[in-house]
């Protein structure tokens, strides 16, 4: 999947390991599910090579995320700070 984050970069210290199994692989799922909440294709694969990955965990943050907003009534996530900023 292609990196969507403005600015973003990877950190040339650190190597893919630390950073698979650290804050930084956290980020990069609710990133993701984010993206995919205000309409960012789910990529096509099966359920095995979903559970090998991150594809899983990605997924479930998806689903939570979208069940929030289901649950207050929302469209997606602009429609979200659009309420909280007028709420403020």
């Amino acid at each position: 999947m292609e990196e969507t984050r403005s600015g973003w970069k990877p950190n040339p210290v650190f190597s893919s390991m630390p950073h698979s199994m650290g804050r930084g692989s956290r980020e990069d799922i609710v990133w993701e599910a984010l993206e995919r909440v205000n309409g960012k294709p789910t990529p096509t694969m099966g359920a095995m090579q979903a559970a090998m990955g991150n594809e899983s965990q990605i997924r479930i943050v998806q689903d939570t995320i979208r069940a929030y907003l289901d649950a207050h009534g929302l469209r997606d996530l602009a429609e979200l700070g659009a309420r909280a900023g007028g709420a403020a």
